[in-house]
């Protein structure tokens, strides 16, 4: 199984620390792909959302099943996230600070009503697929 990550922006020392941490825990169970796109710096927001859309959607893999977290998107608990957790090749996207266009991604998922840091929602996302996948290959770790 191959689960992609395409995300705008980089880590900071701190967060990459936590995010290699669960990529150790991960990677005995599947293969994580992780995308990084360099943010956009535009006075015009509507620009900047459309170019890093467009840079997102260059990245992400031919036949991939893809998922934008989104607060506009399904709500669903750790086992039914894992339930996404059985195609081969899935992405999933985390947009900018200003969003993307998001009438181009179909599947979208919301974590949270809250907003929450780029960076630390890229770790709560690598942790809900160890989770999810700990759930599916019946590792003790869920509860």
């Amino acid at each position: 199984m191959k689960i992609n990550i395409v995300a705008i922006g980089s880590l900071t020392k701190e967060y990459k620390t936590i995010y290699d941490s669960y990529l150790k825990k991960i990677n005995f169970l599947c293969q994580i792909n992780l995308i990084e796109i360099k943010e956009v710096v535009h006075e015009n927001i509507e620009v900047k959302i459309k170019k890093e859309t467009d840079m997102i959607l260059e990245k992400i893999p031919k036949s991939s099943k893809v998922f934008y977290l989104s607060l506009r998107g399904k709500k669903m608990d750790s086992e039914s996230f894992s339930d996404l957790l059985i195609e081969d090749n899935i992405t999933f996207v985390i947009g900018g600070s200003n969003g993307v266009d998001e009438t181009k991604f179909d599947k979208k998922i919301c974590f949270s009503d809250m907003t929450f840091p780029h960076q630390l929602f890229r770790i709560m996302l690598i942790e809900q697929v160890y989770r999810g996948l700990a759930i599916k290959k019946n590792i003790k770790y869920h509860k």
